[in-house]
């Protein structure tokens, strides 16, 4: 009898084993497992920007490191605010991720009220590319360099007239910059985007223009634009000859309205789905194919993973809260 209650006893243990096992089985499965469907990737702008072209590259070639699709899905409006408001509050599952663009997404929180989100709000996955600001005029323009506006600038207080995406954009903020740092005043005209705003330098409605590299890149390779000064540090491929800040004015320029474009997802996404990302991120950044077909089309990659993205946010923020005032002194 003893013997039947404990084979009994026995049993019950295993059954019960079994059952526990069973319910935590399927969670365990599906952290080692994800992702078992496509990820959405959320741009904040309009298809054709930067960041839209950026992400739709990258998912071209992400499916065999993800093992799923990255599927792009456009929330244009307010600047970003939209679409980072909504990953913002989108389901942390590791399902819906977004684009990041500093210091734009920065300046939209540092700058206007009741902003409902916060940039405590995501977990910065990865930088993929830098796009730094370039000045540019129109092929046959009396400025034949970088320190020709300069100098006319002063000789004409106000009257250089700059085309630019904004108002409150970070190309308006590197303009600002660069003119409070070079002693210049001029008249910064706000455009709904770089395209827009290059269109009135090709059809001469001012006499330069402030732009992302790669809004210039297909207007300077055929020819109507040529780039005269880039904010940045370092050499840029795609315009080799052209002068950095350093080197056209001989004082250094902060590259405070360089597009740093990236990825984020919502705060509370589990640290293993994070890390899969960034290793898949990471794949794309060192393909071959990527990187031939993303220098064709003036972009220049340059990843950094998660703890250096999250720094990168850091970073940005505080230079942007020393420079903001320039948007009220202009």
């Amino acid at each position: 009898m003893n013997g039947q209650k404990r084979i009994l006893g026995t049993l019950l243990a295993l059954v019960a084993f079994v059952a526990s096992f069973a319910a935590v089985a399927p969670s365990m499965a599906s952290a080692a497992d994800y992702p078992t469907k496509p990820v959405v990737a959320i741009v904040p702008f309009s298809p054709g920007g930067g960041n839209d072209i950026l992400l739709r590259l990258v998912a071209k070639y992400i499916t065999p490191a993800l093992g799923e699709a990255l599927i792009v899905e456009n929330k244009p409006g307010a600047g970003g605010q939209v679409g980072w408001t909504a990953l913002s509050k989108a389901r942390a599952d590791g399902y819906t991720i977004g684009a990041t663009s500093l210091p734009s997404m920065i300046l939209i929180k540092s700058l206007r009220e009741d902003v409902p989100f916060s940039l405590d709000d995501f977990q910065y996955i990865c930088n993929f590319q830098v796009d730094p600001i370039i000045w540019v005029v129109n092929a046959d323009s009396q400025f034949g360099t970088a320190r020709d506006i300069v100098d006319f600038a002063k000789a004409n207080p106000k009257k250089l007239n700059v085309a630019g995406d904004g108002p409150q954009s970070n190309v308006q903020l590197q303009h600002l910059v660069a003119a409070k740092l070079l002693e210049i005043s001029s008249n910064f005209v706000s455009y709904s985007g770089s395209g827009p705003a290059l269109t009135a330098l090709l059809g001469k409605q001012v006499d330069m223009a402030a732009t992302t590299l790669s809004s210039a890149i297909p207007h300077i390779e055929g020819g109507r634009l040529r780039p005269l000064v880039l904010f940045y540090s370092a050499k840029m491929e795609a315009i080799a000859d052209t002068p950095t800040a350093k080197e056209a004015f001989g004082i250094e320029i902060p590259s405070i309205g360089m597009a740093l474009r990236g990825v984020a997802a919502p705060k509370d996404v589990k640290a293993e789905q994070i890390a899969t990302l960034e290793k898949a991120f990471k794949a794309v950044a060192e393909s071959p194919e990527f990187l031939e077909q993303a220098e064709s089309l003036g972009l220049a990659i340059q990843f950094m993973g998660s703890q250096e993205s999250t720094a990168l946010v850091t970073e940005t923020a505080a230079l942007v809260e020393q420079y903001k005032s320039l948007f009220e002194e202009k």
